[in-house]
């Protein structure tokens, strides 16, 4: 994205992550992180707020001045999710797929950040990428280094086989376009009319949406779990799987992230979220990694060679 010439408004830019009260205090430490990235490109703080209570929202404006930044609270009320077709999908799972009718309209750019993301580099550069007008800038999902199993996806929900798939977790839009379009509204359509078709819920329908209309970004831009020993300089880390490192037992790939919840969630409400591992508990994360490098050698060979040729 060129800068604005003289005379004219500078681009606005936004970040938005969703949450309900469970992700909370990760949310916030993901819009922190990004905050923390930003050096000459000033961004608005978006939290979609799930059902919060009102003293869950004030924890999130403590969060903020703890931290000398604003976090703009999207509240989001889901009556509309009770419909017993959408059972098994969460209220937060969903809320990507209702960005449009809560985010500002005079955003140019916005980027969505997953709960469980954190951005560890600069950013700026990302936000002015040229998106040789795409509506939307992503990573591969990692599903993409087995071709039989992004085949079947591909079939499944009717884009086009061969093609690619792209992770939801990181989302640079240009949300001029996309509400232009409608294209977050056409995802939203596609799930509503057959909720139960999608195995990866709403990441499946923004990929019919945005389909052909979506430009592929460098790994590092979302260094997911099973992609991460392929990029040499991560700017996004996406901890994908059900480990986290927030968690007593953190995945051993990312026991560095385990302190920096710790330092941003220090004299918050949400200390405990992140507790000091045990000598146990690190000797438990170690013996799973190793025994996931000696059970599926060929899992990971097939991402290296899918992504260690990009």
């Amino acid at each position: 994205m060129s800068e604005s010439a003289p005379g004219q408004n500078p681009p606005s830019f936004g970040v938005i992550a969703c949450s309900d009260a469970n992700m909370l205090p990760a949310a916030c430490c993901a819009l922190l992180s990004v905050h923390e990235n930003l050096v000459a490109v000033d961004a608005r703080l978006f939290l979609l707020a799930i059902d919060l209570s009102e003293a869950q929202v004030a924890e999130v404006e403590s969060f903020g001045r703890l931290h000398a930044m604003t976090i703009e609270i999207l509240p989001y009320k889901t009556a509309e999710y009770d419909r017993e077709s959408f059972g098994r999908w969460s209220r937060a799972t969903l809320a990507r797929l209702y960005l449009d009718r809560h985010v500002p309209r005079d955003i140019q750019r916005l980027l969505y950040v997953d709960a469980d993301t954190i951005a560890v580099a600069p950013l700026d550069e990302l936000f002015r990428v040229d998106m040789q007008g795409k509506a939307l800038a992503a990573v591969d999902d990692y599903l993409m280094a087995f071709p039989e199993k992004i085949g079947r996806r591909q079939q499944k929900i009717g884009t086009r086989r061969g093609g690619r798939y792209f992770n939801a977790g990181v989302l640079l839009l240009d949300w001029q376009q996309c509400l232009d379009r409608d294209l977050v509204g056409r995802a939203r359509e596609a799930f509503e009319k057959e909720p139960n078709r999608f195995d990866a819920h709403d990441q499946d329908v923004l990929n019919i949406a945005f389909e052909d209309n979506w430009l592929a970004l460098p790994l590092r831009w979302n260094a997911q779990t099973g992609i991460l020993p392929f990029v040499g300089k991560p700017a996004i880390v996406h901890f994908t799987g059900r480990k986290k490192p927030w968690q007593d037992i953190p995945p051993w790939p990312h026991r560095a992230m385990k302190a920096y919840y710790q330092r941003a969630l220090q004299g918050s409400a949400w200390e405990r979220f992140s507790r000091r591992p045990t000598v146990l508990a690190w000797t438990k994360s170690f013996l799973s990694h190793f025994s996931g490098h000696v059970t599926m050698p060929s899992k990971i060979a097939s991402a290296r060679r899918h992504f260690g040729r990009q």
